[in-house]
């Protein structure tokens, strides 16, 4: 069995197993010759005959807690405190706007906006 992510397989595949089943074959044979699960085809059956095959679940997931007034602030801080520490932007992200987020949101965010984080090399802080 194929592992996809949270969009699904593709249309065309989608409509491929549905014809397959329709045009005689079993709901298993279909699922082993497009090695998805006998559920998945079963699923497809039921959103063809809805008129649904196109439609793709959208991801869940948490939302960003970060905005972008939040994201300008960490990029003014890092302009200001070039060698503080993740967990000292969180701090100072949190005395600034009121936002308490964990270090590991900081290091996402500056992942996102392609900002590596480096420190200096002498491994001494410059003040």
């Amino acid at each position: 069995m194929k592992i996809v992510g949270a969009a699904g397989y593709d249309l065309a595949l989608r409509e491929r197993i549905v014809a397959a089943v329709e045009g005689g074959m079993s709901v298993k044979d279909a699922a082993r010759v497009f090695s998805v699960n006998v559920m998945t085809v079963y699923r497809y059956l039921k959103s063809h005959q809805l008129g649904q095959l196109h439609v793709v679940a959208k991801p869940t997931g948490r939302p960003f807690q970060l905005t972008a007034v939040h994201e300008a602030q960490l990029l003014k801080q890092l302009e200001e405190h070039g060698d503080a520490t993740l967990v000292e932007h969180a701090d100072m992200l949190e005395a600034a706007t009121g936002l308490k987020v964990h270090y590991k949101t900081v290091d996402r965010a500056f992942t996102r906006l392609q900002i590596t984080y480096k420190k200096n090399t002498g491994r001494s802080r410059t003040t």
